[in-house]
């Protein structure tokens, strides 16, 4: 390759290569750190409690039913009728007609090392009632079938069994009970239940129930609409509730002091009248999640790391060229590093004060570094403060592409137009040929 601004070009390309190197390991150090996040954010859950969903109640009723069974036996090559009473056991499992849920949610962040999470303790209150069934809830009887109905149990499901604060009150028809672990529901498979009193007398009446429970967890918490008709209402003193679920709120009010969510759904929505055993499958679920999370936002601002390097090669190529003003490729790679690093301090910084102060520190530290290093090699404060001042506008753009999620690919498709348009309509009367000649006599004039 003669042409010594083609070979100055080519060596450029593989200075931007190599820079890709300390790119990506940055890159992989932020993602060792949100490994270590969630790492601690597991040892939080491991002394109190992960995220909590609430299911039930359900009513399960056990049924011994005694039936003739005929047979028929060979004897001496004569056929006979055989009759035999035998014995099965039905579980009849009833959701409610209505259930309503109240709860109340105190939220504060705890801390494991640098990481730390929000944590709560819930205060609520479940309300409706169940229709007791009959025999026609039974499956088809045997013959002269004799039924026995067992001890109504009422069962509530907790995901996370350990964040159960202090001992939940169950009161089934006016009736307050004592509770047992587990429950007899195979749809759900941890929690509590009671023994609602006498059994069964296989008539069908309507039975209220309440339930106050405290429950302590982490990061979620969900409720399950098992009912005929299920409403809630949930609040809380965080402001950043994310709604997931299968079921938006109906209505919500979100501020600086917490939230306030409604939901209702039937059972012909969340299919769980007809599924008992898939209704983990659904719920109402609110998230209480960190707005800034700063490893996110840092690893959002490595991607754009080849930008600020190609934009800021590219200027100083330019201008080395326009100016006849060399600049040395090793001046080429510390400019670069110098901004590589800026992502490595953001990071740092970021797990100790704000991001916004730790995007401001790095940036200043970054931009009066390589100002004062231009200044120096391009002969004049005047040109450093100059290419310093581009680069703070950059430093700014790129903040403001992180700060908007929602519209970054809009944000950073107009930033790299405007930057290339620049360039373009900057460069447009150079005369490339003309001015690779020179370059050559320059190269040549200074190696004499």
């Amino acid at each position: 390759m003669k042409n010594p601004l083609l070979q100055k070009c080519a060596l450029l390309a593989l200075i931007g290569a190599l820079l890709l190197i300390p790119l990506s390991m940055i890159e992989r150090t932020i993602d060792e750190r949100t490994a270590h996040r969630a790492e601690a954010i597991r040892a939080i859950a491991a002394s109190t409690a992960g995220e909590q969903s609430i299911s039930g109640p359900v009513l399960t009723i056990p049924v011994v039913e005694e039936y003739d069974d005929e047979q028929i036996e060979e004897s001496n090559g004569e056929r006979k009728k055989k009759t035999i009473r035998r014995k099965r056991t039905h579980t009849v499992t009833v959701l409610p007609r209505q259930l309503h849920f109240d709860g109340g949610l105190n939220v504060e962040k705890r801390a494991y090392g640098l990481h730390e999470t929000a944590v709560f303790e819930l205060q609520g209150v479940i309300t409706g009632s169940f229709e007791t069934p009959g025999v026609a809830a039974l499956p088809a009887l045997g013959q002269n079938a004799h039924l026995t109905w067992g001890t109504p149990s009422v069962s509530v499901g907790i995901s996370d069994a350990r964040g159960i604060s202090g001992e939940p009150k169950v009161e089934i028809g006016g009736k307050v009970l004592s509770l047992r672990r587990g429950t007899k529901a195979a749809c759900l498979k941890t929690g509590f239940h009671v023994e609602a009193g006498a059994p069964h007398d296989g008539k069908s009446v309507i039975l209220p129930f309440r339930i106050d429970l405290r429950l302590a967890g982490t990061g979620s918490v969900g409720f399950v609409p098992l009912g005929e008709i299920s409403t809630a209402e949930l609040r809380g003193n965080w402001p950043h509730p994310s709604f997931g679920g299968d079921f938006l709120p109906r209505s919500r009010e979100v501020g600086a002091a917490g939230f306030t969510a409604r939901w209702s759904t039937t059972a012909l929505a969340s299919n769980a009248g007809n599924a008992p055993s898939d209704a983990n499958a659904s719920g109402f679920q609110v998230r209480l999640i960190d707005p800034v999370d700063v490893y996110r936002q840092a690893l959002r601002a490595v991607k754009y790391g080849v930008l600020f390097i190609v934009l800021s090669f590219s200027a100083f190529f330019t201008f080395e060229h326009l100016r006849s003003l060399p600049i040395h490729p090793i001046q080429y790679l510390l400019v670069g590093l110098a901004q590589a690093v800026f992502f490595l301090l953001l990071t740092s910084l970021s797990e100790h004060i704000s991001f916004s102060h730790a995007y401001l520190a790095a940036a200043a530290a970054s931009i009066c570094l390589i100002g004062i290093y231009l200044a120096s090699i391009l002969r004049g404060w005047t040109r450093g403060l100059g290419f310093s001042s581009a680069l703070a506008i950059l430093y700014a753009a790129l903040f403001g592409i992180l700060r908007s999620e929602q519209n970054a690919l809009l944000l950073g498709s107009i930033l790299l137009f405007i930057a290339l348009a620049a360039l373009m309509l900057g460069t447009r009367s150079i005369d490339w040929y003309r001015l690779g000649k020179a370059s050559g006599d320059v190269v040549t004039d200074n190696g004499q």
